[in-house]
């Protein structure tokens, strides 16, 4: 509003223009509250970069990469989704949804991504970040119990 009445050549302070805006105006600003303070924890297993930025695959379920994104609903809510691609065509091997973040989401996308998948290469690649639920023990148990090797980017 202060820019908007400078272009007109009114000059006036920030406070002047928000104390006229409140108390002459009644028009007040909806301010959405801050995202609580995110306390970065210690991973419990930090694994090697094995690609290095070369994100090609020379077959099929050699290299899977895996991350979350974060959905927000019109009633404000969040959900979750985990999706696996294969490196080779960027092909989506399993997607799954959730209400909460963890690593039981991740374990139940590696799930479906498996089962998907009629046969698989010997040596498997998981690439994920260094998110906590890829970290996880939960996860890491998971993964070495189907024979995935992990990789990580930093």
């Amino acid at each position: 509003m202060r820019i908007f009445l400078a272009r007109k050549e009114i000059i006036l302070s920030n406070t002047t223009v928000h104390k006229y805006m409140n108390k002459e105006l009644k028009l007040f600003s909806v301010i959405r509250r801050k995202k609580p303070g995110y306390k970065k924890g210690k991973p419990h297993t930090v694994f090697k970069n094995l690609l290095n930025q070369n994100f090609k695959a020379s077959r099929k379920n050699q290299i899977w990469c895996t991350d979350f994104t974060y959905l927000s609903l019109t009633n404000g809510s969040k959900r979750y989704n985990c999706s696996i691609i294969d490196l080779l065509d960027r092909s989506i091997v399993a997607s799954v949804n959730s209400k909460d973040i963890t690593s039981r989401l991740a374990i139940t996308t590696i799930h479906q991504a498996l089962a998907a998948q009629p046969r698989l290469s010997n040596k498997l690649i998981l690439h994920s970040d260094q998110g906590s639920q890829f970290t996880s023990k939960e996860f890491v148990d998971f993964c070495f119990s189907v024979g995935i090797s992990q990789s990580m980017s930093k």
